[in-house]
Order: structure tokens, then C-alpha cells, then sequence
């Protein structure tokens, strides 16, 4: 049995042969996009040393197969969120069906300061995109404070102080506030440098989540001060 509030560091396909059955009331994650790539990004002027090329962990990995692995381990209200490239999604969806779920909505992290990359000649890469998927009587809290829940999230590109694609902590935290109860269990099976970890501690949820690189795994158990 694996503890709570802990970020383990092992691939996600054997952490969670480890969970519970029916332990996750909130699968939140962010895999690898398949999109690092070969550019000319660090010829240009003002922009040396940015790179597609995100590391071998975006690099021929399987995308979909650890869902058969998490099925028993989730909750049949369990509410699913997983980032991924525009290209992805068409894969992913058919896949969420296949395991019992239903996509309902794609939501989109709007950069506020995007790269300008050949702004002069296509529209700049300003989105990155989630699918949202539910189980049975879903947790949904509309904040009072909104009329309307817009499933578009602005946010700046945070600096890759922690991780070379991180996600900004205030996005992951509104994802956290209105998906799930105090006390729920959220579940990162890509865990990264640990942000979701942050979030959600700093919103009382428990976590668990899988890191397979030493590095971030270390990063992020010194982020929430935990012994690695």
C-alpha cells in the first residue's frame, strides 16, 4: 500500500499497480505532448537557448496504456483531468470512453505572454488544452464568486525554474478548488516537479504521485519538503 502525500519515484506503470482499487476521487496529470522537436528557435535573435527539444521524456512514450493500468484504481465519480497536445486529444478521448468515462469538455490554459515565435508569418502557439472527464455524480463546485465556471484559465508561462514545461500552481490550484473536496485523494501519475503536489496540500487534498526522472523527483520532494 503506498502512502498519502507522498511523490514516489518510479514509473507511473508500477506505481499505480500499487494504489487501491477505487481509491482516486481525482485523476489530475500531465504527460508527456510527443512534440519536442528539432527548431531553429536558438538562432534567433533574443531567443538563444530556447529549445523544443523538451528531454527523452517526450520522446516515444505511450500516452494511453497506463489508463487500462489506473481503471479499477478510480472512483466511479471520479472527475479526470489530462493536459495534452491538440494532436492528442482525438486519441485520448476515445480512450477515456473505453475505460468507463466521459470527456465532456476541452479546457484551455491561455498563455498571457506566449513566445513570438514566427509571429509574422502564423498565429503564436498560445494554448495548451485539457480534457475534463467525469464519472457518475461528479464533484463540481462552482465558486460563488462566478456566475459562470469559463473553462479557460489565463495564465503567464511560468519561468522553467523547476521543470522545462511546468504548469503555473495558481491554475493547477483552481482546477484542485473546483474538482474535488477537502480531504479527497488526487492522484498525478506525471507528477513533474511536483506542483500538483503543492496545490494540493495548500488546498487540504491528499496526493500520490509518480515521478520517474531522479532529478524532478528530487526537486520536487525538496519543493514540499518531504525526505526523497
Amino acid at each position: 500500500m503506498l502512502e498519502i502525500n507522498k511523490i514516489y519515484n518510479i514509473d507511473c506503470y508500477e506505481g499505480i499497480k500499487l494504489l487501491e482499487d477505487n481509491s482516486i476521487d481525482f485523476l489530475l496529470t500531465d504527460p508527456p505532448f510527443l512534440i519536442s522537436r528539432k527548431t531553429n528557435f536558438h538562432t534567433m535573435k533574443g531567443h538563444r537557448g530556447t529549445s523544443m527539444d523538451f528531454g527523452d521524456w517526450d520522446k516515444n512514450t505511450d500516452i494511453l496504456s497506463w489508463l487500462d493500468l489506473i481503471k479499477p484504481k478510480l472512483k466511479e465519480n471520479c472527475n479526470i483531468i489530462i493536459f495534452n497536445a491538440w494532436e492528442n486529444l482525438g486519441k485520448i478521448a476515445p480512450k477515456i470512453r473505453e475505460i468507463g468515462f466521459t470527456p465532456k469538455r476541452t479546457l484551455i490554459y491561455q498563455k498571457l505572454n506566449p513566445a513570438p515565435f514566427n509571429r509574422d508569418r502564423l498565429f503564436v502557439n498560445s494554448m495548451e488544452f485539457m480534457i475534463y472527464a467525469t464519472g457518475k455524480k461528479w464533484v463540481f463546485n462552482r465558486r460563488k464568486d462566478k456566475k459562470l465556471e469559463i473553462g479557460i484559465f489565463e495564465y503567464s508561462v511560468q519561468r522553467k525554474t523547476y521543470h522545462t514545461t511546468p504548469k503555473p500552481l495558481g491554475l493547477i490550484k483552481e482546477l484542485i478548488e473546483i474538482l474535488s473536496n477537502k480531504n479527497q485523494l488526487i492522484v498525478d501519475s506525471f507528477i513533474g516537479s511536483g506542483t500538483t503536489a503543492i496545490a494540493a496540500l495548500e488546498l487540504n487534498r491528499n496526493f500520490i504521485g509518480f515521478e520517474i526522472n531522479q532529478e524532478y523527483h528530487k526537486t520536487a520532494c525538496n519543493r514540499i519538503e518531504q525526505p526523497i
